[in-house]
């Protein structure tokens, strides 16, 4: 290490990024500034680094902060079968050109085998968002599961971005693109120039802060941050680092793949249920052990705790 490096690495390598890694992709864990521990020591108590990660969960929930989006599995749908093909897949619902949908992906036996952001740029193309941990698997599910007319391709590490999230994202943003981003509404997308970046915007944040996720070509990644970073510097935009995400994101329970979820669980045990379109008249994988498990109920759920 360092082997896998995205075009941000010595950006925020002179930030203070203490590094981690996904996949063999390196990943700031947190960003050490002053006197702050430039190595994480493991513990079964909090950290040496509790301090920062601290710093920068506030930075978030009290204005705005920014990370990659290199750490989600990334894969392109495209043909015309692509929407048959993916409410096939997915045991949600498959949303309409412009719009998101979170959907979990099933085993016959019901349990969830993947937890996935579903965009639909148009009737023919979709978007999905993963754990970047989980892509040979996801791959190696999708291929089994093929059908003609639609199309599957892993793009994690070609397009990249970053995430902005916290009360003033929509500001910084606002400030750096000529698109009327006031009108995007939650679980909505739009292309617009950033800068000069041509960049699909999703309003969806997985800290559950006011968020956006802004996705470009890889190359193109070092000119977008700092269009941002000029434009937040206003609002007192923050970097941010993995076990701040990981924190955010629990507080909001929202659920994370090899943590929350897991093959072991079912939709119902984790509350994942509230994405599954029981209904939906297609014969999704996994539907008749979903709605066995919804007819008994589960026996287990997924509780959070304030500690």
């Amino acid at each position: 290490r360092p082997f896998r490096r995205t075009p941000m690495y010595d950006v925020f390598d002179q930030l203070g990024a203490v590094w981690g890694h996904q996949y063999g992709l390196e990943v700031p864990n947190y960003f050490a500034q002053g006197d702050e521990p430039r190595f994480e020591t493991p513990s079964f108590r909090r950290s040496n680094a509790f301090a920062a990660t601290a710093r920068e969960v506030k930075a978030v929930r009290g204005a705005v902060g920014i990370n990659e989006v290199h750490n989600f599995g990334k894969y392109l749908v495209r043909g015309a079968s692509a929407r048959a093909w993916l409410d096939r897949i997915m045991a949600g619902t498959i949303p309409q050109p412009g719009r998101l949908a979170l959907n979990p992906m099933l085993s016959p036996a019901g349990r969830i085998i993947g937890d996935f952001t579903v965009a639909c740029r148009d009737e023919m193309t979709f978007q999905h968002t993963a754990s970047y941990g989980a892509q040979a698997n996801h791959m190696r599910w999708f291929q089994q599961n093929a059908q003609a007319g639609a199309s599957v391709e892993n793009i994690s590490d070609r397009l990249t971005g970053f995430q902005i999230a916290g009360p003033r994202a929509r500001d910084v943003l606002a400030a750096c693109t000529d698109a009327d981003v006031s009108r995007l509404r939650f679980m909505g997308l739009m292309r617009a120039n950033v800068g000069m970046v041509d960049c699909t915007i999703q309003r969806v944040s997985f800290t559950g802060d006011l968020g956006y996720e802004i996705y470009v070509n890889a190359d193109e990644q070092y000119g977008l941050y700092y269009v941002l970073a000029e434009a937040g510097a206003a609002h007192g935009m923050r970097p941010f680092g993995m076990r701040a995400m990981m924190s955010l994101r629990l507080e909001k329970f929202f659920g994370s793949w090899q943590r929350e979820f897991r093959p072991d669980f079912r939709p119902a045990e984790t509350g994942m249920d509230r994405f599954v379109s029981y209904n939906k008249p297609v014969d999704f994988i996994g539907k008749a052990a979903a709605v066995a498990e919804k007819a008994a109920g589960p026996a287990r759920t997924l509780c959070a705790f304030a500690v």
